[in-house]
């Protein structure tokens, strides 16, 4: 018979000690048990190793996000959003004291970011879209003449920039000035180009575009051209664009229902006999009573006045760059 080799006591201890070796170490007959417990001495061995590496990644992490917050792009976007968040507050504020206050606060905010030389050139035309905006919102007339300047400010910097999409946005602005000084017919011709610059790229801008054009259209009177206009996407789905979509079918059937909606009657024709008139009776005056033999003079009543509706304010992209 053949005679096993001794094996001594020493061997034995070694390989007892020695958590790498194949095969099962545990009391389950199953495999997998097996190789998880064998995964897990290794780790356990190398156990300091595997904390220096997971420590390291922290730092770097640490170190990266740093480094990134302090770049010019970085600072940029987050003072630009520190404004937008005062000027967000002002448009949910009820109280007309309270909310002129935040306007007032979010322009010096974005006035700031537009001036400062380390900002960059897209978050600084930015910043003046929405101090332009800012000067739209209250309407007065100086305001307006200050927004036709800060929306030069935005186009100048939008081209710094090269970013189409900013640049329609800026022309947003620009049109949006126009139509809100009265400038209807100058406010359309430049909505029309930036729909036809936006195309279907940017449908955001475009539908604002088309919106603002329609809007031009009705204030002067062409209110066939506008429903024409409206009527083109007032079925769109496009999901960046949806709230814009739904103020353009909220505008449609409003100028839908201006169109059927009945003449007020008009007042009835005076009488065109004329009774004799005694000589030395001075003339009637309008608004005086009537006496016996002289007919009354009633005034003309005023034309109506053409409802006018706000122009389309730029929407800039929240995202950024």
């Amino acid at each position: 018979s053949l005679k096993r080799p001794p094996v001594s006591f020493a061997k034995v201890f070694i390989m007892a000690q020695q958590p790498d070796l194949p095969g099962p170490t545990t009391s389950y007959s199953d495999p997998i048990y097996d190789r998880l417990e064998t995964v897990a001495q290794r780790i356990t061995k190398r156990l300091g190793f595997i904390l220096f590496a997971l420590v390291a990644v922290i730092v770097a992490a640490v170190v990266t996000h740093s480094h990134l917050r302090d770049t010019p792009i970085a600072a940029s976007a987050s003072r630009f959003l520190d404004a937008m968040t005062t000027r967000m507050e002002a448009d949910q504020s009820q109280d007309q004291i309270t909310r002129k206050s935040k306007l007032d606060e979010a322009e010096k905010s974005f006035t700031a970011v537009a001036d400062d030389e380390i900002v960059t050139p897209y978050y600084r035309a930015r910043s003046y879209i929405e101090i332009t905006q800012i000067h739209l919102d209250r309407g007065a007339q100086s305001d307006l003449a200050s927004a036709k300047g800060t929306a030069e400010k935005a186009r100048s910097w939008a081209m710094k920039a090269a970013d189409p999409d900013l640049e329609l946005a800026v022309g947003l602005s620009e049109a949006a000035v126009l139509s809100q000084s009265g400038k209807h017919a100058e406010a359309e011709s430049s909505y029309l180009k930036i729909e036809g610059a936006a195309g279907s790229k940017y449908p955001d801008r475009q539908i604002a575009a088309i919106l603002g054009a329609a809007q031009s259209m009705a204030a002067l009177g062409k209110v066939d051209d506008a429903i024409t206009k409206l009527e083109g996407i007032i079925s769109r789905t496009d999901t960046n664009a949806a709230r814009l979509v739904e103020v353009a079918k909220s505008e449609f059937w409003a100028l839908k229902r201006s169109k059927i909606a009945p003449a007020p009657a008009s007042p009835a024709a005076p009488s065109t006999t004329v009774p004799p008139v005694a000589e030395n009776i001075p003339a009637p005056v309008a608004g005086t009573p009537a006496t016996a033999g002289t007919p009354a003079i009633t005034p003309a009543s005023p034309a109506p006045t053409p409802t006018v509706i706000a122009p389309v304010a730029p929407s800039p992209n929240p995202e950024g760059k």
